[in-house]
């Protein structure tokens, strides 16, 4: 299907079919109205970056770590070089994310790395970008993102590359240090896009991403309440917001329908499945097949309120008082409220203390640690979050499974875990000897 009616590449075609149907389909649906939210305003995304990038607008390429409102508010076009994976994943065609990972792996890129930036690297290496003007990269928020600035810097050779290094931390020191290499990012991309950053357009992009965050803490808000109205598979778009859209209208509106299904979803108090359990998702989604958690939802009666993806700490907001003022929120946001970024820094005394009280603010019975196989950080800290769990009489589910990738652990494989686990250790601890027993009524 060709987009702003020019032909582009078969992959980004293909999510844009997938999601003008999907689209088509929510927007006819009063309960879908939170997805069609999301939806259209992803095309309204898309097609705001083609049309930019067709008049000849300078791109700026980046990876998972950087939120991008200094490229927004030099009005230039970003692009996270893993966004066309994960957009092949949840909307278009799942084969085009592996054909990504294993041509990656096909040009001497480690196996080990993370899929995410294996598959990102793969785009990078079919040439599906608008070529950049210059590029960023960051070292959070784990260590495979080495690998892909790497790879960035490799595929163009001859394109300017400026580095921000995050230490791991996360006092006001480590925010002051961040927020001088925003400062010296800023001469770098006015030099390499021939645009010149005007302050007053940076605070609007600020301010765009204070109501961002209002709404997500809106939207964290009506997920707490038990039982839980909003599907499981919403639950981890924050980190999507960050990464993409942070500073744009499309993140704000995104946002928005979020917020506002959530809410009229409680008000109105009408469910269509039976919630059972609850469960904090800690790691990384299913992205190669969202549709799971619908399954969990009705098979399990296993709702996932909250997951590490989803949750938006409450250090993001930017004081726009000052240019000093506005770095160094951008800077506080990016290390301590980035999802992953925040609790993958450092020790794991974050990592556990999130978890706490993501358990105890949503009403969780239960945790899953969905063990990204890439993900040496948590990995090598297993031991301490088991512990933690243990002595807090949490249930914990443990499994090594690839978010972009099913041939690690395939689909009935993990529902296998799933069902064993809320079948056997968590509805019995709740009092339930078998499912089946009904908490609260569906569909009225």
């Amino acid at each position: 299907m060709p987009i702003l009616g020019r032909e582009r590449a078969r992959e980004w075609e293909t999510v844009w079919a997938t999601l003008t149907r999907m689209d088509s389909l929510f927007a006819a649906d009063p309960e879908g109205r939170g997805l069609s939210g999301m939806l259209s305003n992803l095309r309204g995304f898309l097609l705001d970056k083609f049309s930019k990038s067709d008049a000849g607008q300078p791109a700026v390429w980046y990876n998972l770590g950087f939120n991008p409102e200094l490229i927004w508010a030099l009005g230039v076009v970003p692009f996270c070089v893993s966004e066309l994976a994960a957009l092949s994943s949840i909307v278009g065609d799942q084969a085009d994310t592996e054909a990504f990972i294993d041509l990656a792996e096909s040009k001497g890129y480690s196996a080990d790395c993370c899929s995410a930036d294996k598959a990102g690297i793969g785009a990078l290496l079919r040439g599906l970008y608008p070529e950049p003007a210059c590029l960023v990269g960051i070292n959070t928020p784990c260590d495979s993102q080495v690998a892909v600035v790497q790879a960035m810097a490799e595929q163009r050779n001859r394109v300017p590359l400026f580095v921000i290094d995050v230490p791991p931390y996360d006092d006001e020191r480590t925010f002051r240090q961040v927020a001088g290499q925003l400062r010296e990012l800023i001469p770098f991309l006015e030099k390499h896009t021939g645009r010149r950053l005007e302050w007053d357009r940076l605070r609007k992009v600020c301010e765009t991403t204070n109501r961002t965050s209002q709404y997500l803490w809106d939207w964290m808000e009506w997920r707490s309440r038990a039982p839980t109205m909003q599907p499981s598979k919403v639950a981890a778009f924050t980190m999507v917001l960050m990464i993409g859209f942070s500073g744009s209208r499309w993140g704000l509106e995104i946002a928005r329908a979020l917020a506002e299904d959530a809410r009229r979803k409680v008000e109105t108090g009408v469910r269509y499945f039976q919630e059972k359990a609850r469960a904090i998702w800690y790691q990384d989604p299913v992205w190669w097949d969202i549709q799971i958690y619908d399954w969990m939802e009705a098979e399990l009666g296993l709702v996932i309120p909250m997951d590490i993806f989803g949750y938006y700490a409450s250090e993001a907001w930017i004081d726009t008082s000052s240019e000093e003022a506005m770095l160094f929120g951008l800077a506080r946001r990016m290390v301590n409220c980035h999802p992953m970024s925040r609790q993958f820094r450092g020790t794991m005394k974050r990592y556990i203390e999130d978890f706490m009280v993501l358990h105890e603010r949503f009403q969780a019975d239960c945790g899953i640690l969905a063990g990204h196989i890439a993900c040496k950080h948590s990995w090598g800290g297993i031991g301490l979050f088991k512990e933690a769990c243990k002595k807090a009489d949490i249930p914990l589910l443990v499994f090594e499974f690839d978010m972009f990738d099913p041939r690690i652990l395939t689909y009935k494989e993990l529902q296998f875990e799933l069902k064993r686990f809320v079948e056997e250790m968590v509805l019995p601890r709740k009092g339930r000897a078998k499912p089946g027993a009904e908490h609260g009524r569906v569909g009225e």
